[in-house]
């Protein structure tokens, strides 16, 4: 029997179902967290942003709560990017993210981790307790590295860090102090990887997807094994080139004909980040529009699931205004809803300011 083909507002209805963005969920942020695997937090403020827009009531306040227990740790994670995950997701799933001995350094140059173990040593010494990062790079001058923020970026990729707290608004100061986890949440990683388990979260935050969509997300390379072990447990499906797609059986997968609020998405965010190819949330036209030589991705705005502009808050003294940048004409309707949604943004990031909503 051939496969079912997914149309890309098919594909964009179950990316926004896993992704809490199709209907708010009532739910905490950790439990949130534990659903959606990981947010990726480059800066300290987005994951506030980005489960702002999946929560129903959402309260800045329970995750700051949650992150000065440890419950949830910001921590470079998959493709050495910082993340934000809850403590036990870490745990579980720092070791799943390399494999073997082989690593490259910046440049191309080739080592093993065992070749690199007398650094390693030094830098678990010194992230034994909370130390802003750079500081690592004195360290390694003084015992004779004449690379050393080649060798300093190896410990952050090898090294199982994560960022100590702070008392800031967003939990966390920028820059920052960095420990080992071990010594900050009490325990060690899981000493046995476990890829199956990865491929499994991640289908069911972002599937149905492709070996190469999985590899891209987290880093690690010849995936194919692992989606031939789950064969049994998964479905497939076709997109409408007929690459096939693969995901877990009872998956959501509402259907393109489900409709899909404006969401205003944080720099970075997730939903634009699972897949090498994202027509599903990013229409090829627009795509030159977020591209950026130095890798950043700007906060979007999703019209009918799919980015349809930029944004930003400009805030002063006493108003709060979101400026939106349009890729198209909204209708009356459409314009109405995208300003509500803009308004309530306004005031969830600045309670104290006027909000208003300029669009360019």
């Amino acid at each position: 029997m051939a496969d079912e083909i997914l149309t890309a507002r098919d594909l964009n209805r179950a990316l926004l179902a896993r992704q809490m963005l199709l209907e708010r969920q009532r739910m905490a942020p950790v439990a949130a967290l534990d659903r959606l695997l990981a947010i990726q937090a480059q800066l300290p403020r987005t994951p506030f942003i980005g489960l702002w827009s999946r929560l129903e009531a959402f309260r800045p306040e329970a995750l700051r709560a949650a992150i000065q227990a440890r419950e949830v740790v910001r921590a470079t994670a998959m493709r050495g990017t910082l993340y934000l995950m809850t403590a036990a997701d870490f745990l579980a799933f720092r070791g799943s993210l390399r494999t073997g001995e082989a690593f490259a350094l910046p440049g191309g140059a080739k080592t093993t981790v065992a070749e690199l173990e007398p650094l390693l040593a030094l830098a678990r010494q010194h992230f034994a307790a909370p130390q802003p990062f750079e500081s690592l790079r004195d360290v390694l001058e003084k015992a004779g590295y004449s690379d050393a923020r080649i060798m300093a970026y190896a410990a952050r990729q090898l090294l199982p860090l994560v960022q100590a707290a702070s008392d800031t608004p967003y939990g966390f100061a920028p820059g920052g102090e960095f420990i080992l986890a071990e010594a900050y949440l009490g325990t060690g990683v899981a000493p046995h990887p476990a890829p199956a388990d990865l491929l499994r979260r991640y289908l069911a935050a972002w599937g149905p997807a492709t070996p190469a969509d999985f590899s891209g997300w987290s880093g690690l390379k010849g995936v194919a094994p692992l989606f031939e072990a789950l064969s049994g447990e998964l479905v497939t499906f076709r997109d409408d080139r007929n690459k096939a797609l693969y995901d877990l059986r009872d998956a959501p997968r509402p259907g393109g004909d489900v409709p899909a609020p404006p969401r205003f998405v944080p720099d970075f965010d997730a939903v634009t980040q699972g897949h090498q190819g994202r027509a599903r949330i990013l229409p090829t036209r627009y795509a030159p529009r977020v591209a950026s030589k130095n890798l950043q991705v700007p906060p979007m705005l999703l019209v009918d699931g799919f980015v349809a502009g930029t944004w930003k808050l400009e805030a002063k003294k006493k108003t709060a205004t979101v400026i939106v940048t349009a890729f198209e004409t909204f209708n009356a309707k459409t314009r109405k809803a995208v300003e509500a949604e803009a308004i309530a943004l306004a005031k969830a990031l600045e309670p104290a300011a006027e909000p208003a909503v300029t669009f360019v």
